[in-house]
């Protein structure tokens, strides 16, 4: 499900919006929902694998974090400018962690990133799912004007192919990984 672009906040609007979030190292509960993103990357990849942090934020918390656990990490993030030579080199790992449901160019940019996995490489989605249409008006992740894409696990699996990408879910629920078929 896509939000009509008619809808879409501008790119400054949406900047303003993440003004208000919180998501610096010192605050503990970003960190602890960073954490278990990082763990999934640990369970993928080795010490010293090339990792991509795409939609990293202002602070690249994330980055710093896998960076503090033995990855080669960039970021990139384009609303803040960061990081876009990052895009032209190839990763074992790249994360998206609350970042597909703000894409503008979903097919595009999910295509990008299928061209940036080495052999054998793996992209970690952290988003949520929709929990039924019904309850779709009601859901705060709706809610959210910076959000454009909401996902079914189906749809993720569909995302995942369009990228010739598998797709499972990882053991925290919200996290799914996307695997290199070839």
């Amino acid at each position: 499900m896509f939000v009509s672009q008619a809808q879409w906040l501008t790119v400054d609007e949406e900047r303003a919006r993440y003004a208000h979030h919180h998501n610096v190292a010192s605050n503990e509960g970003y960190v602890k929902f960073l954490g278990e993103v990082a763990e999934v990357v640990e369970g993928l990849a080795t010490r010293g694998a090339r990792v991509l942090d795409f939609g990293a934020g202002e602070n690249a918390v994330l980055t710093g974090m896998l960076r503090g656990r033995g990855f080669e990490c960039a970021a990139y993030d384009p609303l803040y400018e960061l990081g876009t030579p990052a895009l032209d080199a190839t990763y074992d790992v790249v994360v998206m962690c609350e970042v597909i449901e703000h894409l503008r160019d979903l097919r595009s940019e999910i295509a990008r990133l299928g061209g940036c996995l080495a052999p054998s490489g793996h992209i970690v989605v952290r988003t949520q799912c929709f929990p039924s249409v019904e309850q779709i008006p009601s859901w705060w992740y709706a809610r959210d004007p910076t959000h454009l894409n909401f996902f079914s696990v189906r749809a993720l699996e569909i995302a995942a192919n369009l990228a010739g990408l598998s797709c499972r879910r990882a053991e925290i629920d919200d996290i799914f990984v996307w695997a290199t078929t070839r």
